[in-house]
């Protein structure tokens, strides 16, 4: 949760604007506890993808899925994706 909280101010989080309505709000941190759910989830299949013998590219897909939402979050276009900007 911290991660998305620094992120989210320093990328300009569209839940933290004062002038959004309540409902739009709650919809972008929905988003926001979606990515970082998913996140936790592709931790764990990556664990599981490490001790398991012949998931190398299983491993790599995940990798690969897990450090770009890492990078959407910590850069911002999180929010671009899901405004469709």
């Amino acid at each position: 949760m911290r991660e998305v909280e620094k992120a989210a101010a320093k990328s300009g989080a569209p839940f933290l604007a004062a002038d959004k309505p309540l409902g739009e709000a709650r919809i972008r941190w929905s988003q926001a506890f979606d990515a970082l759910t998913r996140i936790a989830a592709l931790e764990d299949a990556l664990a599981s993808a490490r001790d398991t013998p012949g998931q190398d590219e299983t491993f790599r897909r995940l990798k690969a899925e897990r450090d770009a939402l890492r990078r959407a979050i910590r850069s911002g276009t999180l929010w671009e994706e899901s405004t469709g900007s």
